[in-house]
């Protein structure tokens, strides 16, 4: 059972990054759909735990080490003489995980600057240097992280939502089909990050059933805390249109106290994702301990000039690109 609940604390660590606990992709992807939001809540949980289930049952079955190896097994057999669709789907994850890395450390430069008047410089480097010493651990020290912060962060985020509990409200919208494409490209882009994190976890998740609870504990936590979001955001809609960080603006509104916690749980959900891309990326290109800690230094180092770049533009134009390119991928999956 602990592994089980390691497992599952290392999944909602990958897919609440900074986006999720800023409010930014929840803004993005559900708000603008009123009611048919909260659907889409539902439908994009639903999905990523299918994709969960699939990727463990998967690399329990065939073994699977890496996820080169992953790809060979769910390809079918016709189309891996097609090298272009094999390469790209091969690059997607990568390319992806590269940029989620750099887009948290976007996250929590632009924390820093929106709530200290800090220049972003700054809190890139420090973020940067935190990454480097964790990720140096290797899976062992994104499991432990995990373990410890994730439930703080479960706890903040409920404690926000008591908080607002009496003005929580879905503002209706002009909504129309679009609710089911957007639950459709959230779902995909966190699966991207999620497929190699959970090759290297299937380790500690060794039977079938084990599988099925860690599926059904991710789903009641991602559901749960997505629809708090959902409604802390809705009461405030029309005042965080323009603001790179909306859930801090919305738990100043509920105090000062509840403004640094929350401000706490957002750093905590930038740092696991953080760690779960960039771990991820490097598992993916090396194949030793030495040059994973050469690359380990080089996108640290990179990711302190690319994090200058605003962070609400990084998610709006970026995420909904690989959400169509990680479609591709779960296709293939579907069908293994």
């Amino acid at each position: 059972m602990l592994n089980i609940i390691r497992v599952t604390f290392v999944i909602i660590g990958t897919i609440i990054g900074a986006g999720f606990a800023s409010g930014q992709e929840i803004l993005t992807f559900f708000n603008n759909y009123g009611k048919f939001g909260l659907i889409g809540i539902n439908l994009s949980s639903i999905i990523l735990v299918v994709i969960i289930y699939k990727v463990l049952k998967i690399s329990l079955k065939y073994n699977i080490n890496t996820y080169l190896e992953f790809i060979e097994i769910i390809i079918p057999q016709k189309l891996k003489k097609n090298k272009i669709l094999v390469f790209t789907i091969k690059n997607i994850i990568n390319v992806f995980l590269f940029i989620s890395f750099n887009i948290m450390v976007s996250g929590f430069s632009t924390f820093f600057l929106q709530e200290f008047k800090i220049c972003k410089i700054v809190g890139s480097i420090i973020i940067a240097i935190s990454l480097f010493i964790v990720l140096s651990k290797g899976i062992n020290g994104v499991i432990k992280i995990n373990t410890y912060l994730i439930p703080i962060l479960l706890i903040l985020v409920l404690f926000l939502g008591v908080k607002k509990i009496n003005s929580l409200k879905i503002i209706e919208t002009n909504s129309n089909i679009n609710w089911i494409i957007s639950s459709i490209l959230y779902a995909s882009y966190n699966s991207i990050s999620l497929i190699p994190i959970l090759i290297s976890a299937s380790k500690n998740i060794n039977t079938h059933q084990k599988c099925k609870y860690v599926c059904n504990f991710t789903y009641i936590i991602l559901f749960t805390i997505s629809v708090i979001l959902f409604f802390i955001l809705n009461t405030f809609l029309h005042e965080i249109k323009n603001i790179e960080i909306p859930i801090i603006y919305i738990a100043n509104s509920v105090g000062t106290f509840a403004k640094s916690i929350y401000g706490i749980c957002i750093l905590i959900a930038i740092f696991t994702t953080a760690i779960s891309s960039g771990y991820g990326f490097l598992i993916n290109i090396t194949l030793n301990k030495k040059k994973y800690l050469i690359l380990l230094g080089i996108i640290c180092s990179v990711s302190i000039l690319i994090g200058q770049i605003s962070f609400s533009s990084l998610i709006s134009n970026i995420y909904p690109v690989f959400g169509y390119l990680g479609i591709i991928q779960i296709f293939f999956l579907l069908i293994a």
